[in-house]
């Protein structure tokens, strides 16, 4: 029997100014609306007390920076490497394919020359995603 929770989830927002990424909008928002399901997964699937998923944006060295992390606990260091791999899923059977990531990565590092990257931080994963950018 599968048992479905509500999440009621602090989201904290940083954004710089506005910037012009080369890309394909829609694409871009599948990547970023993925990385945030698998963040509220990961912090319903943990029982987190107080989740929370932080979203900032950022130039650096001429780069637009996007950073979501959580509060989930982080990845599992025996299955970091594996995240982007395709058909790789941590999530139960029927709950997952194991191609969100890896299509994300596709899109960020294929279609926009850009780059997608996890580590864990102090409280959960952090997932940074570097394109190029025209400042306005």
């Amino acid at each position: 029997m599968k048992i479905s929770f509500n999440l009621s989830c602090s989201i904290n927002k940083d954004y710089t100014k506005e910037s012009l990424v080369n890309g394909y909008a829609n694409e871009y928002s599948q990547v970023v609306l993925n990385i945030i399901n698998n963040a509220k997964d990961a912090l319903l699937e943990n029982e987190v007390f107080s989740p929370t998923i932080n979203i900032s944006t950022y130039i650096q060295d001429s780069k637009c920076i996007l950073k979501i992390s959580d509060n989930a606990g982080g990845i599992p260091e025996d299955l970091i490497d594996k995240i982007f791999e395709p058909y790789f899923t941590t999530k139960g059977e029927g709950d997952g394919t194991g191609i969100g990531l890896y299509m994300s990565k596709t899109i960020i590092e294929e279609h926009m020359n850009g780059e997608l990257s996890v580590h864990n931080g102090d409280d959960g994963a952090v997932f940074i995603v570097v394109l190029g950018c025209h400042n306005e």
